[in-house]
Order: C-alpha cells, then structure tokens, then sequence
C-alpha cells in the first residue's frame, strides 16, 4: 500500500462537497493494502469493508450475516451446494453490474492469485470443491480454474462445497470474498487487467460498497466520498474523512483536546473507568451510557462496551526461538497484572486461543478449565523460568537474547509498559529482551519475511467460530511463507506436540457439518489443540478485547456488534449540528 494522492474520484461520487455532513474520523496506525483478498490488518479491513460488498454480510459488525449483494440463496439438503441469486441493478463505483461472473473472477482471485494471503479460506476453510496437483517439492497446489463456483446466469452463482461448512455464509461476509469486476486486474491466469494492480490496490479499489476512495496518503489522511448511486440502503453522511496517526499523544491531541473528530480518542493511559456511567445494558448485552466529563474541555461522550470475539497474544517464530525460552517467557509473563495494572481499559485476561464466547462449553466451561493452565494464573512463576532456561544450559554467563517485535501504535498504547515489566522478569531468568517497533505495516511484513522471534499480535473473527482461530495453529498453517496465515513456523522439529495438535485439526477440518456429533467431535479437537500449544508454548494468550466505542453527542449511529468496528459499514452514520466545534 503505497498509495499515492489519488486525483479525483471515478463516476459514482458526489460532486458537491458538504463537510458538515462528512464524517471526521481518526485512525491508528497505516493501512497496508485496499485489495480485499492481499489486506489482513484490520486497520486496511476497515476501509474495505466501506468501498466493497460482499454477498453476505455482518450486520453492523454482529454476529449476525444478513444478504448483501445476494437477495436470497438456497442450500441443498446436505449441505454441500450453496446457490444465490444475486440482486439485480446493483453496481460497482465505475459504473459496470455487478453479475455472478465477476463472482467467479473475484473468488478465483482469492485462491489462486500470488497477491492473494488468504486462498486457505475458499479452498480449505469454506471447502470448495476443487482439483490439487502436487508441485517439484511435493506439496498439494490449487489448480486455477477448478474450483466448482459456477455463474447459472447473470445473477444466479452455484457454489458447490465438498463437505459441509457450519459457517459458509458467515465466512463469505468476510472482506475477502467481495466481488469486484470480472478481469478489473490481471493476476490470475486469463486475464490482462483492465488497470495495473497498484492502481487498483492504493489508488482507485473498484467496489460495489457504499463509498469510493478519494484520497490515500498512507501517513497523512484516508477520504472517500458517499456514492449517489449505491445499491443499498441511504447513505446518511457525505463521506468519511480520516486523519491517520501513529501516536497515540497525536490522536489524543486531534480528537479529544482540539475535537477536530466526530469521536474522542482515549488511549489506555488516559482512561477513567470512574468516568463511565451506565445507563442500561442492550438487548445484545451492551453495557451503554456516557463517558465524562473528561479533560481537557469538559466534554462527555456517548459510549458502550461490547466483548470482541478477538485474542491479542504474544507468538513465537519457533524456529527461531527453542521450547526452553518460549516456556520461562511463559512463566514469567502474568496475565492479570498485564489486565489490570498496566492496560488500564477493560479488557479480560486470556489463558486460551479461542475467546470465550466461542469456547466449546461457552464462556463457564474456559472459566472452570483454564486452572490447568501450565504456568500459573494470575502468578509469575520466576523460579521455574530460571529452572527451565538452567536445565536446557543457559546461566548468568550465557544468555538468550531476544528480540520483541510490535507496532508503534501498540507500544505507545501499553506495549512498552508490558515489554518494561517482561524484561525485568526474564533478566531474572537469563533472558535478554530487546525491544523492536515500527509502523504498522512496517511490522507486519517483517513477519512476512520472517524477521520475527517473539512478537505481539491480536486475531479478530472473520467468522463467529472456534476454528477461525484454531487454524492459526495448525502447524502447516504457520508457515506465512508458503501460504500459512501465521509466523510460528511450529513443526515437529521445534515442538513435542505439533503432531497432536495437527492431528486434532484433521479431526476439526473432517467435522465441519451441521450435525450435533460433528459439533461435539469438533470441540474435542479444539480442547486438544488449545493443549498443544500449552505444551510447546508457541504462543501465549494475553488478552480478550472489551471494545469500547465513543461518540459524541451531534453522531448518531447503530452500535456495532461482537465482530468489532471494522466489520461494520458506516453509512447508517448521521452527523447532527456540531455547534461550535463545526
């Protein structure tokens, strides 16, 4: 995502500017890509969830998928073909239909383009039937064009699965499966491209969304116009204007001193839970009410808390970093005291992978289980980070030295805090931990290129299931080189137990249906896997994400739900009279 400034819009904008009926947003961190099937941060999935459509949707970030581009679809009886009808009329921001052509196209993209991070998603996640061959170094490839996703019509598509998925249309709402024009880029086999692939990644993404981007410099600020001709319901802003930060101090300054934002912005080091006032608690079990009044100006906000279905962790690249010093970090790392002495927004503390709204046996059973948890609830265990860097050869005259990866926008949030107190503990332990940051995407593709040894990272669902987090950890699946979404590298050669938890994936991937003993089978899979990683501490669970949204008074809007803000469109935003602060 190098995106230049964009010189005017394509056709489908509104001409005439009202900035008192644009949104004023602020933004932390960069976005690193506006191609829906390249991007995987959340920052970029924000922006793409408004310039495209999928055929299904979440509605305003819940849990539940409503249709979208598609106006009905039908499942056959045993749950393997999924047929929609697609609406007609609707369009793309450059004028063309949208049609199930261009369905086909887009999700042909998804598994086969090399721009494309997220292919195990279509091929292996959702399961469409499709045809491999085994490549020079005897790995299973995706042939182009096999894939059994058919256009019957102009707007009729079949999608045939080769085993049921529980999910399907909750997992094709994520961003990723969004169509865009049939051969608007040419990377894929058939296709020159009607545009250059940057072009079309920073500079003009093509969607059938709500809005269209205007201007993109990646440091500075992030436009896009409301669209005169969308296909869905009425748009009740002009635009959305994004002022991009990456320090927390700068956004505090911008939004909540000088309110040049529609929201306050309170970083974690600023927050008061003693200014939140609840009025009540919704039907979805938000928490609701104001926030204030807060410094500097005496201002209160609307505010709300909503539980994500998210797991911020710290990981390992095993490769680089061996079972004894990924185990002492574990045992020297406290989860409550990160919870609630050095992150001061509600958040909880997490001893599993999988949140617990999504844990087999729902949120009472992870409560009762994670006292097993190996290195100690709400405890640091120094001794035993000593006793396992001593039996494995290290001592006070040979050290491991590490190095801790994380994005500015969280290090200036709490990251250094955390990192602070770690490596104080893990001196203790012959440990020497060195702090590394860098802008968002800066960082990201460090991981890419497989620069990391321990870092921090949070998954957010895609999809409200179990296994949307458990294929993080599908040992195969963490190697982002060869197309794995992570970086642990974890195998039988830097782990007792990839093996178990591999196996227990199969288990997983074979008991996707909709059946009661496929669910059953499943969530004893899940518990194995959770286990395995406990045992070769590949990554350790910090904490699960109470979001907290702000607001002030003259914004009114639908409140987002369990998926979080970036999987919520914002076109139901309505910008009342700012009175002074216009």
């Amino acid at each position: 995502g190098d995106g230049d400034d964009g010189d005017g819009g394509p056709t489908g904008t509104t001409t005439e500017r009202n900035d008192e009926d644009r949104y004023r947003g602020r933004q932390i961190g960069t976005a690193d890509s506006l191609d829906p099937v390249y991007a995987t941060d959340t920052t970029s999935g924000t922006h793409i969830q408004e310039i495209f459509d999928g055929l299904t949707n979440y509605e305003n970030g819940t849990v539940n998928v409503e249709t979208l581009l598609a106006e009905d679809y039908t499942v056959s009886e045993d749950g393997t073909t999924i047929t929609f009808q697609l609406k007609e009329g609707a369009t793309y921001n450059n004028g063309d239909e949208v049609t199930a052509d261009d369905v086909v196209y887009s999700w042909e993209r998804l598994a086969a383009s090399e721009n494309s991070n997220r292919s195990g998603f279509i091929l292996d996640t959702l399961g469409v039937a499709h045809e491999t061959e085994t490549d020079d170094e005897g790995n299973e490839e995706y042939v182009p064009k096999s894939m059994e996703v058919e256009a019957l019509g102009d707007y009729e598509l079949e999608v045939t699965l080769s085993e049921p998925f529980y999910a399907a249309l909750e997992l094709i709402a994520y961003s990723s499966f969004v169509p865009i024009p049939e051969g608007i880029v040419g990377d894929i086999e058939g296709y020159d491209g009607e545009m250059d692939y940057d072009t079309f990644a920073s500079e003009e993404p093509v969607g059938a969304g709500p809005y269209v981007l205007t201007e993109w410099s990646e440091a500075t600020r992030v436009s896009l116009d409301a669209r005169d001709d969308y296909h869905g319901e009425e748009i009740l802003n002009e635009g959305l204007d994004y002022s991009v930060f990456t320090s927390s101090n700068a956004a505090y300054t911008y939004a909540t001193s000088n309110v040049n934002a529609d929201s306050p912005y309170i970083p974690s080091s600023r927050y008061d839970p003693e200014l939140r006032d609840f009025e009540g608690t919704d039907e979805r079990g938000r928490q609701y009410g104001t926030y204030g009044p807060f410094e500097p100006n005496g201002m209160t906000a609307k505010y709300y808390e909503v539980a994500s279905l998210s797991t911020f962790y710290y990981g390992f690249n095993t490769s680089q970093v061996p079972k004894p010093v990924r185990q002492a970090v574990a045992y020297a790392m406290n989860q409550e005291t990160i919870n609630t002495e050095i992150i001061s927004t509600p958040t909880q503390p997490a001893y599993f992978f999988t949140p617990p709204a999504l844990f087999p046996g729902g949120a009472e059973n992870y409560d009762e289980l994670k006292s097993d948890y190996p290195y100690g609830v709400g405890e640091t265990r120094i001794d035993q980070a000593r006793q396992v860097m001593e039996d494995a050869g290290y001592g006070p005259n040979d050290t491991f030295d590490l190095a801790f990866d994380m994005s500015s926008a969280t290090a200036s949030a709490y990251g250094e805090d955390a990192y602070s107190l770690l490596r104080d503990k893990l001196q203790q332990a012959h440990i020497e931990l060195e702090l590394r940051t860098a802008d968002g995407s800066t960082f990201i593709n460090r991981g890419r290129d497989g620069k990391f040894e321990l870092y921090f990272l949070g998954w957010i669902a895609d999809y409200p299931g179990a296994d949307n987090f458990l294929t993080l950890i599908n040992p195969p699946n963490t190697f982002f080189q060869d197309g794995g979404a992570t970086y642990f590298q974890w195998s039988e050669e830097t782990g007792d137990h990839a093996a178990d938890a591999e196996e227990a994936w199969n288990t997983v991937e074979n008991n996707l249906g909709l059946g009661e003993d496929a669910a059953e089978t499943r969530q004893e899979a899940y518990l194995e896997m959770e286990r395995a990683n406990w045992n070769d501490a590949v990554l350790i669970p910090a904490l699960h994400n109470i979001e907290q949204s702000y607001s002030y008074e003259w914004v009114d809007e639908p409140r987002f739900g369990a998926m979080g803000p970036s999987r919520m469109k914002s076109h139901r935003t309505e910008i009342g009279d700012r009175g002074e602060y216009q």
